[in-house]
């Protein structure tokens, strides 16, 4: 038993080194470099790392990096940064490898080399540079083992002529640091010894000149040289000094005049080659000591340090060649540059898990069965049985191995408990083993067994004991049993009856609430509700069942009693709150906030459920539906929880079981913050592309042209450590809050022209939202055909367009009506003269009928002629400003009828054909009706000729409307036709309407071409 004690001791304790639980980063989750130089966290909250490959600044949740570039003169000279230091206006000091020395700005993301002018020139290339800075805002840039060098803002240079410290010309600088709250400068010597400049006295103190009696110079005047000078809160002094090939640690507290630390060395524990590199003070005082391979923490009481485990047990450990950075941020964590393994985050003061393995009795090693069952003991122990493993005992009060004292368990019999409960007697211990029941006495610390052929020696899961002592047992397999108290009081196989309302199948958790009723959750059914006094089962929850009683799946993993009106039962991956009191039920959360299958759920003194799964812990508001997450980077070491493995000890202590092991943490204890974290905009991307989001928070909006309205917007609480939750909101386009997810970026495809605003607040880890919101007021400005101006521009224009069409519409108005006018006017010329003529002639007949009877029938020729000129002149004017012909196609039709006429009258053979083109022109009443009169006589005094086998073509070539006239000319009167075509009338029309008339005559046969511009 010693044996196995002292195992145990040592699986508790790990090695002499400390093991903490560390967060790790490499470039695979986005650091360009898995060697960092340097780390640092600015004014607003973000990490900024130097690395060998460029500069990067993390938010939490991505970087963003700064790399040369050698077509943009405001990018960093060079990528290995070995120094970031803060530097005024929340800019940052840059030192690079290759001597480069700059102000990097946060804000616009440029850098501004500065110059640096050392004394000796050959200062440049010292091994290591760095800038030292002072209470007064002094800065110094040291060349170890040349010289230091004072910045001066106005001339905007390092330089040695800016040196108010005095110091020997021949002395070459090893070290130069500060004191904290004075005025002295500490320099350390490269050929030995430790000099003290007080500013305020003007007095230069060192070895053999000691003239202000610094103790320090006189303690340590044989030392050699001593680097790495380090000043803490406790008025303590540290340094490192070679004696000669082994590095040592001092410390000398100047205030008592003592050594705390002397000769302090590595050199027996690493047993190889290491290096110091310097020392580093959390802000609760305690002392890291880093180098390579070192990483040291400094004990306080016993004076002296202790190393960090350095190799990979778990993803929680670390691994380092050598620490070239520590720093504390606003949260306590430490971050850990090393200079081959990426970087580095814990925090000494959050280590809020307990992990408790077993050795196995057999083998004297670590066991690897799951701790599925606790229970504490009356005598202050608390058991805990592993599957395969068997029991085990432990010390409440610090979980070290305890023997479990109780007679009749020993390597023979130690069973597998799957589940433990505490009789309501106060002295029975109920376990559900396989096989069998156990029966803890224990005020004889004995056991019992009973495994009653009813049971069959099969596997029993859960065991619970109701109001009346009566037990109940839940199956792997075969369902559930109950153990009458009264009848099995004798004989305990006698008050053991099989529960038959509820089919075969794995029990895997029974609760007995407040008023006596028994909850069985079954992995397939569902959960029954049974009253014990009556056996009878009173509610079923399924996913059969209706309304309030539904369940989202089937199964149930666990049941729990959250208070006297609420129960909390759960699925694989749903959480259901069912009210007794309104007979309602309700999810809590989404399946998406849970990783893993629902495995236990406790609840804690402040009403906190606490859920394990099989991929992590979970704290819970119930009221806010906030899941707060603890895994391996919280220094949980395996996050498979096993179902229903878990136990609240009296003092609010919750153990749960996980697949190796099991954790112990007490909730009232974790230090999840409390406060309001403010939320900041860390990039503001359109179409991918970052815009300048200092400029954009300065002026609290943004305006976007109507093609860039694709946005991603970051953001970030730049927490760390404490778990901040972020709601946002655009206003006019999402209609309620959204919980951001771990990519902390609200996407917005597509933004409709207008006016939004982005809200932004967190909420801490209770629930309770900040008092203040983030906003950014966002415009995307409409394109030119949908902004109001031209609109107005538009309505102007269709107003004037509309205006011109009216006034073009009344001006062709008007023509027409002049044309009607002129062609009314006309033909009231011509039927006033037609009437003259005939009444003249009817006149001279009448004179003549009895005088003359021949050449009055000559003039009544004449008058019947005339007549009938004017009907049909008439009949085609009056066709003409009829507004039912005003188209090409009725003026084709007319000289349709036109041709048919001549045709019939003359009785010769004419042919007509008309091209399509010719019935789509649009033309005018006043040209479409000279065209036709030109066609029309002109046909007819060729026909009256004597013109034969005519053939008219009517076709249009652009711009021209032509026709065209073929004919046999053999019988033509050439006289009467030349005649015809050389009057007066017929030059008249040509010239009205601009046309032109080739005539081509010939013995036999003849061709006129008419071509009149439309």
């Amino acid at each position: 038993m010693i044996l196995i004690a002292v195992l145990l001791a040592t699986a508790a304790c790990g090695q002499q080194d400390a093991e903490y639980t560390f967060a790790h980063y490499t470039n695979s989750s986005g650091l360009i470099s898995n060697q960092i130089n340097t780390v640092l966290q600015d004014d607003e909250g973000y990490i900024w790392l130097g690395t060998t490959d460029g500069l990067q600044r993390f938010d939490g949740t991505r970087y963003k990096t700064f790399r040369h570039n050698s077509l943009d003169a405001t990018s960093i000279p060079a990528n290995p940064v070995s120094q970031i230091l803060p530097a005024k206006n929340k800019n940052l000091w840059l030192v690079f490898n290759n001597g480069g020395v700059g102000i990097f700005d946060t804000k616009t993301f440029t850098f501004t080399p500065v110059k640096v002018k050392p004394q000796n020139p050959l200062s440049i290339n010292a091994a290591l540079k760095k800038i030292v800075a002072d209470d007064y805002g002094n800065f110094f840039l040291l060349f170890q083992g040349c010289e230091v060098i004072t910045w001066n803002e106005k001339a905007g240079e390092f330089s040695y002529t800016y040196n108010f410290f005095k110091i020997k010309d021949d002395w070459r600088t090893a070290d130069f640091i500060p004191q904290p709250g004075t005025h002295k400068y500490w320099i350390s010597l490269q050929n030995g010894g430790i000099a003290v400049y007080n500013q305020s006295t003007g007095n230069l103190s060192y070895p053999g000149n000691n003239t202000e009696q610094e103790s320090l110079i006189e303690e340590y005047k044989g030392l050699g040289i001593c680097f790495h000078f380090y000043f803490d809160k406790k008025g303590r002094v540290w340094f490192i000094c070679w004696n000669p090939t082994v590095p040592f640690v001092y410390c000398y507290d100047l205030n008592a005049h003592k050594r705390v630390a002397d000769h302090f060395e590595f050199n027996t524990v690493i047993k190889g080659y290491h290096e110091l590199y310097g020392f580093f003070e959390q802000k609760d005082g305690t002392i890291w000591l880093k180098g390579t391979p070192v990483f040291a923490k400094f004990l306080e009481n016993e004076k002296k340090f202790q190393m960090v485990y350095n190799g990979y047990q778990n993803e929680t450990g670390i691994s380092y060649n050598a620490i070239n950075g520590l720093y504390e941020d606003r949260e306590n964590n430490i971050w850990v540059a090393t200079n081959f393994n990426g970087l580095f985050r814990f925090n000494p003061a959050t280590e809020f898990f307990t992990n408790v393995k077993h050795i196995s009795p057999y083998s004297l090693k670590i066991g690897d069965g799951s701790p599925m069952s606790f229970v504490l003991t009356k005598w202050g122990t608390v058991l805990s049985g592993a599957w395969g493993d068997g029991m085990y005992a432990y010390n409440s009060k610090d979980f070290s191995v305890a023997p479990i004292g109780i007679t009749g368990f020993d390597k023979k019999v130690n069973p597998s408990a799957w589940c433990m409960t505490a009789s309501a007697d106060s002295n029975s211990i109920w376990i559900a083993s396989q096989p069998g029941i156990y029966q803890i006495d224990q005020a004889k610390r004995s056991v019992k067994f009973y495994n009653p052929p009813i049971l069959e020696s099969r596997t029993i899961r859960q065991i619970a004991e109701d109001k009346s002592g009566n037990l109940w047992i839940g199956m792997q397999s075969k369902g559930l049993y109950k153990w009458d108290k009264q009848k099995g009081a004798k004989n305990f196989e006698d008050g053991l009856t099989k529960f038959t309302a509820i089919p075969d199948g794995l029990i895997g958790k029974i609760t007995v609430d407040a008023k006596g009723y028994v909850w069985v959750a079954s992995n397939i059914q569902g959960v029954y509700v049974i009253d014990p006094n009556t056996d009878k089962i009173i509610m079923i929850f399924s996913d059969k069942a209706e309304r309030e009683k539904k369940l989202p799946e089937p199964g149930v993993s666990c049941i729990k009693e959250y208070d006297d009106s609420t129960m909390i039962i759960t699925t694989s991956s749903y959480i259901i709150r069912y009210n007794r009191i309104s007979n309602t039920s309700s999810l809590i959360g989404k399946p998406e906030f849970i990783s893993g299958f629902i495995a236990s759920v406790e609840k804690d003194k402040n009403g906190f459920l606490w859920m394990t799964t099989t991929n992590g812990l979970y704290r819970i508001n119930i009221q806010k539906g906030i899941f707060i997450n603890f895994n391996r980077s919280d220094g949980i070491e395996n996050e498979c929880f096993i179902q229903a493995s878990s136990y609240v000890l009296p003092d609010g202590r919750m153990i749960f079981g996980s697949s190796t092991h099991f954790i112990v943490f007490d909730p009232a204890k974790m230090k999840i913050n409390t406060s309001f974290a403010n939320v900041t905009i860390t990039d503001f991307k359109v179409f991918n592309k970052s815009l300048r989001i200092d400029s954009i928070l300065a002026l609290q909006e943004i305006y976007l042209g109507y093609d860039k309205n694709s946005l991603v917007i970051e953001f970030s609480s730049l927490l760390y450590n404490n778990i901040s939750l972020i709601k946002y909101k655009l206003e006019g386009i999402d209609k309620n809050w959204i919980l951001a997810d771990k990519n902390n970026q609200a996407i917005y495809s597509y933004l409709p022209p207008g006016t939004y605003t982005f809200l932004i607040k967190t909420m801490n880890e209770q629930g309770k939202e900040t008092p203040q919101t983030t906003r950014l007021v966002i415009h995307v400005n409409a394109p030119l055909w949908k902004s109001w101006w031209f609109y107005f521009i538009l309505a102007l224009a269709i107003t004037g367009l509309l205006f011109w069409l009216d006034k073009q519409r009344m001006k062709r108005k008007e023509s027409i009506q002049k044309m009607r006018a002129d062609i009314a006017d006309k033909l009231h010329q011509e039927v006033n003269t037609t009437l003259n003529n005939i009444n003249i002639l009817s006149e001279m007949a009448k004179l003549k009928a009895d005088k003359d009877i021949e050449k009055s029938k000559e003039f009544i020729q004449q008058i019947n002629t005339k007549s009938q000129q004017m009907i049909i002149a008439m009949d085609d004017m009056l066709w003409g400003i009829n507004p039912d012909n005003d188209s090409m196609q009725k003026t084709i039709e007319r000289v349709k009828e036109h041709i048919d006429a001549l045709r019939n009258r003359y009785n010769i053979s004419i042919d007509l054909l008309v091209d399509e083109k010719v019935t789509a022109l649009n033309l005018n009443m006043k040209l479409r009706q000279n065209v036709f009169w030109l066609l029309k006589s002109g046909s007819t005094n060729i026909v009256r000729t004597g013109a034969a086998d005519c053939r008219f073509h009517i076709g249009y070539k652009k711009p021209n409307l032509t026709y065209t006239l073929e004919f046999d000319s053999s019988n033509t009167d050439m006289l009467q036709l030349n005649n015809l075509l050389q009057r007066q009338e017929l030059a008249n029309k040509l010239q009205e309407v601009n046309a032109v008339l080739n005539i081509q005559l010939h013995k036999t046969r003849s061709v006129i071409e008419l071509a009149v511009p439309v």
